[in-house]
């Protein structure tokens, strides 16, 4: 068979959350996956029986429910200031779907796509799969990962057809100031190209409150903002996302996306609707209770030996950097796993600028997260 299968595809990597380690530890801490362990809001689920019981469960509008399309319109002028007409919005099965149909809306062969490095991991594999070059701007530690705009000006030239904008950031938890994303925006117009803004992170922003990019973009001529409500939400396993962005994009979008799976199942829509209007009172307490672990793990983390941690300021991701003599990261996180039965993420799973560090996701309770980071801080290796 696998003559068969095109050559882009034939040897792809495993996962790096391929194994379930649940199987192996009878006591394991799972810092790997970046799924929240709270449960969607019961009124949101009471929503999606409702609406199916209500005879609402045939195909949906491919662009998206029309409540729904209303309902991010909304949010979009009450929350941000943006003024949005349904039109201009498209759901999609998830945020990760809406980066695809961006991609592959946008890029010609060979078309470049600038990606702040350390990246969410798909970033570099969808560029690819819609015909474009990835070319990575590295963030560093030492500058709180975050951009510098001069330097990231630099790396365009005629080739470049946009930049991809994640924060607050995973897998770093850097948020940038409205003074940078204002900076990359100006730079966008100056040199004729897109951003595209993986708006996913926006209720997890610890000092200051998210400023979308769109927002200086009043045509929608540069900027594409996609949001989702799977982190700030926790609504994972729903798989429920939004694009925001020009008609003649949305057009083009809603094309490829009947082709994949022509249109997001209505009980996913219907839920939708009802948890935007009550985001007052539901996501109010999640950013707060995930704040607190990483305050919690930030503390933790602070007193290892052969550990830097820059102060979490957005997500609920910890990208530390670990220096342990005599090893590499990889090393060190398989220690981790086997002494102390808590899963970890090598940082190079997010691009060579995360070599040396790994990322930890507090998705879960202050009790798990003292009780993993009793057993790490135990190992011999954090002991020298």
């Amino acid at each position: 068979m696998k003559k068969f299968i095109r050559e882009k595809y034939r040897d792809v990597e495993e996962s790096i959350y391929a194994v379930d380690y649940s199987e192996i530890y009878d006591d394991f801490i799972n810092f790997g996956v970046g799924d929240p362990d709270l449960a969607t809001d019961e009124t949101i689920i009471k929503e999606a029986y409702d609406s199916q019981m209500a005879g609402h469960t045939h195909y949906a509008d491919p662009q998206g429910y029309i409540g729904l399309r209303k309902a991010i319109a909304d949010f979009y002028k009450e929350d941000f200031g943006v003024a949005c007409d349904p039109d201009e919005v498209m759901i999609t099965m998830s945020g990760t779907e809406g980066m695809f149909l961006i991609l592959q809306a946008l890029l010609e062969e060979g078309d470049e796509v600038i990606v702040p490095s350390p990246y969410f991991s798909v970033y570099p594999d969808q560029v690819d799969m819609a015909g474009g070059k990835t070319v990575f701007y590295d963030t560093k530690f030492e500058n709180d990962f975050d951009i510098i705009p001069s330097e990231l000006e630099k790396l365009i030239n005629e080739k470049t057809k946009a930049i991809i904008i994640n924060t607050p950031n995973n897998p770093t938890g850097a948020v940038y100031s409205d003074e940078i994303l204002k900076e990359i925006y100006d730079l966008a117009v100056k040199h004729d190209i897109l951003v595209i803004c993986d708006d996913i992170y926006t209720i997890y922003s610890y000092e200051s409150a998210f400023t979308p990019m769109i927002k200086w973009d009043k045509n929608f001529d540069r900027v594409i903002s996609i949001s989702s409500m799977s982190k700030d939400y926790v609504m994972t396993g729903w798989r429920l996302g939004a694009i925001v962005a020009h008609k003649d994009l949305i057009k083009s979008m809603t094309s490829i996306h009947t082709n994949t799976v022509y249109a997001i199942p209505t009980i996913c829509q219907y839920a939708g609707v009802v948890g935007i209007e009550n985001r007052k009172r539901i996501c109010p307490p999640l950013a707060e209770e995930y704040k607190e672990r990483m305050y919690l793990a930030y503390d933790r983390l602070k007193n290892l030996n052969h550990v830097e941690v820059m102060r979490p300021k957005g997500t609920f991701y910890i990208f530390p950097k670990i220096s342990v003599p005599g090893m590499t990261t990889d090393e060190v996180v398989k220690e981790i796993l086997e002494k102390a039965h808590v899963n970890l993420i090598d940082g190079k799973a997010f691009g060579d600028a995360g070599d040396g560090f790994i990322r930890i996701a507090v998705t879960v309770n202050k009790d798990r997260i003292n009780e993993a980071f009793d057993r790490i801080e135990k190992l011999e290796i954090f002991q020298k």
